[in-house]
């Protein structure tokens, strides 16, 4: 058991959670606005590896970039975003944060656990059917997360969501906390903004170092990701374009057509 120290004590002893002062790449520092800090909130660099898929035509390869090894309760593409989303909102004395999503988005369990490694209360505005809106969620799957994270969960239906639109509900209830005194930050839908982008530059600045620090001979000519909030797609698009990379970047869409049917597009 650690003893009494009246200092502030930092949130971790190691490298997870610090706080470090961000350079860009130099090939992205003509970017605008250039975040200030990050937060390490994920387990990176993720690992690239081979992946031998049966009857790939020839000559072609496919490797894999496990950004599901980004850490457990933050994994995927989330932890990336905000790991600066997060650092701007301490930088700006935020006391809670405010983001929105589906009843079972990964972007809101990723943010409200990163809310709870760093103190602050999180707030989620969270999409669902007209019938379940008034009924407990429950603890399923990723709500079971938040609600151990201590989230404040809020739903909507999807026909007011998409009557009133996301940017509107968090204003809504950001200006509801403020009014109660509370100093909320609220992240996009996704933690796609020009903040959030930086995650994926810096991914293809890690993807370089990757292939240097390798035997130098690999090269990838395409990037395929899929898609939903566009965070991920912009910033992979912005630093394979700006850095030497050169990759071209494809991005798979779901599109719902009605209730029974989803079909998938690449762009």
């Amino acid at each position: 058991m650690a003893g009494h120290d009246p200092k502030p004590t930092a949130l971790t002893i190691g490298g997870f959670l610090a706080k470090k002062p961000y350079k860009p790449p130099s090939w992205a520092s003509h970017l605008n606005p250039i975040p200030s800090h990050t937060f390490s909130l994920g387990h990176l660099p993720t690992p690239i590896h081979k992946w031998n898929l049966p009857n790939l035509p020839e000559d072609t390869e496919v490797w894999i970039k496990r950004d599901d090894l980004s850490g457990m309760q933050l994994s995927g593409n989330k932890v990336r975003k905000l790991e600066f989303l997060m650092a701007d909102a301490v930088a700006d004395g935020a006391d809670c944060i405010i983001t929105v999503g589906g009843i079972q988005s990964n972007h809101c369990r990723a943010t409200a656990v990163a809310a709870r490694y760093l103190n602050l209360d999180c707030y989620l505005i969270l999409r669902t059917s007209k019938v379940l809106v008034d009924r407990d969620p429950g603890l399923i799957g990723n709500l079971l997360v938040e609600r151990l994270a201590g989230a404040h969960v809020e739903l909507v239906s999807k026909e007011e969501y998409a009557r009133i639109g996301s940017v509107t509900l968090a204003d809504l209830l950001k200006k509801r906390l403020l009014s109660e005194g509370r100093k909320p930050y609220v992240i996009p839908v996704g933690g796609s903004n020009s903040l959030g982008t930086w995650g994926y530059i810096e991914a293809i600045r890690e993807i370089e170092q990757q292939i240097q620090t390798g035997s130098g001979e690999i090269r990838f000519d395409d990037i395929v990701v899929a898609c939903g909030s566009g965070g991920t797609i912009a910033g992979l698009s912005l630093g394979s374009t700006f850095s030497n990379l050169k990759a071209k970047v494809y991005c798979i869409v779901a599109v719902v057509v009605h209730s029974h049917e989803t079909r998938f597009a690449t762009y």
